[in-house]
């Protein structure tokens, strides 16, 4: 539901028409079922596999002077990271997403940063449950108390970290390769106010944002750490 509603705030967004007061009771005429798509998800669990595609600029400040943009209008790159794991091999536990939690925590470590300095974060929801045990794996939520961080509305884009604020991949849409790059696009757009009707309210002590940007559940992960320009 939060990232429908999201959705709804960004005009590029593939559920931004979708103005369906009661979101649960779409399920009842969803078919076959859409309680029960798969085990455990319905349909409204899932994202959308998309068409689109998404683009940004990578300059040096020397650059943004010949493009003629000003700093306040760019965000810096302050830390990344890139880890991944044996695809073949299974994850030691299944509801935990260690390749993210590596990923964001060289990111920020990188940026010289704690994630209370971070004032909102695009996760890879590829699922809703992916949503959640992001979470947990940014250190948030206390593992397995996910679920209830977010049902508290602490992802919210009033809340204690706003994640998707365009509806991430449930709402926004899932383009496959131009996934990550939209995540990217959304955290400039938050950190130089350029969200439209989608804007959040940055905390003057959280200057930076974050993508997690993920392949093969939780395999392999891209964790980049921006800031304000």
């Amino acid at each position: 539901v939060n990232a429908i509603e999201n959705a709804r705030l960004d005009p590029d967004a593939q559920e931004h028409h979708n103005a369906t007061a009661d979101l649960a009771g779409l399920y009842d005429k969803m078919k076959p079922n859409g309680r029960s798509f798969v085990d455990h998800l319905n349909v409204l669990d899932c994202s959308k596999v998309s068409d689109g595609a998404s683009g940004i600029i990578v300059a040096t400040e020397e650059g943004l002077k010949k493009l003629g943009i000003d700093k306040s209008q760019a965000v810096e790159i302050a830390g990344w990271a890139q880890i991944t794991r044996n695809i073949t091999k299974d994850p030691a536990d299944m509801v935990e997403l260690t390749t993210i939690k590596k990923a964001a925590e060289k990111a920020m470590e990188n940026a010289g940063i704690t994630i209370d300095q971070v004032g909102t974060v695009e996760t890879h929801d590829c699922f809703s449950i992916a949503g959640v045990l992001a979470t947990e794996a940014l250190g948030l939520a206390f593992k397995g108390k996910g679920a209830e961080y977010v049902a508290a509305g602490k992802t919210s884009r009033d809340g204690e970290m706003p994640m998707n604020t365009t509806g991430g991949l449930i709402g926004w849409g899932h383009p496959t390769g131009a996934t990550g790059v939209h995540q990217a696009v959304t955290i400039w757009q938050q950190l130089t106010g350029n969200a439209g009707k989608a804007q959040i309210k940055l905390p003057e002590n959280r200057p930076y944002g974050m993508t997690i940007n993920m392949g093969g559940d939780d395999v392999t992960v891209v964790a980049i750490v921006y800031k304000k320009g």
